[in-house]
């Protein structure tokens, strides 16, 4: 035997010694590579070890073009919607999962690279796997192409939007007359006639509150696929909510205050997550009529979860009606809620908001003390080492 021939089948040995499936996920292998789903499996240091057909249909790349690299290496280079790097960072989903040993929440909504050069839009889940005796051995990554889908979301996306600026316009315009008149631009007016138009202008501004909120609740139903989950520099979007309800709870003459760690960052969208918080100050500010709204977020490092509390001393909530205000249209019956308005559908929002970012929801709420809700999303320190 030559010394090429030897060298040659040394190498082969040693890269299949290297890039076998691990131990206790080769009895799969047969299956897997049946399902309709891409599905890969890589070692501890993420290295390809299997690559079924779906994922070569999906990609556009060979099993024999893929096995022995890490993923991140010029195979699927995940980013998320808006084109930043997913791979070799602290939001990489089979790097979270393999470091905590937990499998994803829920399917994350990212962009895969295609063989081509082009984007396939994915929907991932991961689960980290393990030998019977309890040791990390690598990670299972199944991933499904959603194009399709997500075109027809963004279809829904842009009738909602159209349908908001067909609907606002006239209000818009209503609004504006009113406040002619009211101005008395069109003649002085006697103190019935700016009763009545005071009164149409208070209907005026729920009503296109009430629309606000419904095509906001549509939107939200019609563009599950289509969220833009990117990397957000989340503490500067809380201090900017914190300065816009600060002057909304000194009308009232409330003491705003908010505690915000610097450096707090997660993958997810900004407008739905403004959304989502911006609902939670302003109940909380909606629902006090003296003393204290506060704003805090903070960062767990034992849980890699950023941790945000909105507390306030309002008119609370019994603990029979605790589970239900999260349903669409529910509203506390009281008198307190009564005279404030409402369609119902903040809540829902938020925790639909909250939970299609893997994070969870809890509320503490005593009536006549005050409510505080709290909030746990997957997120990080900027600049911390990977």
């Amino acid at each position: 035997m030559s010394d090429n021939e030897m060298n040659h089948r040394q190498n082969s040995a040693q890269k299949e010694k290297q890039f076998k499936i691990p131990e206790g996920a080769s009895v799969l292998t047969e299956i897997l590579d049946q399902v309709s789903d891409g599905i890969y499996i890589t070692d501890p240091e993420r290295n390809i070890v299997f690559w079924n057909r779906a994922a070569e249909i999906i990609t556009g790349y060979r099993q024999e073009e893929v096995l022995g690299k890490r993923c991140a290496d010029d195979v699927l280079e995940h980013t998320d919607q808006a084109g930043n790097k997913l791979c070799s960072t602290e939001l990489c989903p089979l790097y979270k999962a393999m470091k905590t040993g937990k499998p994803t929440a829920a399917p994350l909504i990212v962009k895969a690279l295609h063989k081509e050069g082009g984007r396939v839009v994915v929907e991932v889940s991961i689960t980290p796997l393990r030998s019977p005796a309890g040791d990390l051995i690598g990670g299972i990554e199944i991933f499904r192409d959603i194009s399709a889908k997500v075109e027809l979301e963004e279809q829904k996306a842009r009738f909602f939007s159209s349908l908001s600026h067909e609907l606002k316009t006239p209000l818009a315009n209503m609004q504006g007359y009113l406040d002619l008149l009211l101005a008395g631009d069109a003649g002085d007016l006697n103190e019935t006639q700016e009763e009545f138009l005071t009164t149409i202008y208070n209907e005026e501004q729920k009503l296109a509150g009430y629309i606000e909120e419904l095509l906001d609740m549509g939107r939200f139903e019609g563009t599950d696929y289509s969220y833009q989950r990117n990397i957000l520099d989340f503490s500067p979007l809380l201090e900017g909510l914190a300065r816009s309800f600060s002057a909304e709870a000194g009308k009232k003459t409330l003491s705003f205050s908010h505690k915000i760690t610097p450096g707090l960052a997660l993958f997810g969208d900004r407008e739905r997550l403004s959304q989502a918080f911006g609902n939670l100050i302003g109940n909380a500010i909606k629902y006090t009529e003296k003393g204290t709204v506060s704003l805090e977020a903070e960062f767990n490092r034992d849980s890699d979860e950023i941790i945000v509390s909105i507390s306030d001393s309002g008119i609370g909530i019994p603990e029979s009606e605790q589970k239900s205000i999260f349903e669409m249209f529910y509203r506390v019956e009281n008198p307190g809620t009564r005279s404030k308005g409402g369609t119902g559908v903040g809540l829902y929002i938020v925790e639909r908001v909250i939970r299609r970012h893997d994070g969870r929801l809890t509320l503490k709420s005593v009536p006549g003390e005050g409510s505080i809700f709290t909030v746990y999303l997957p997120g990080f320190i900027k600049n911390n080492d990977h």
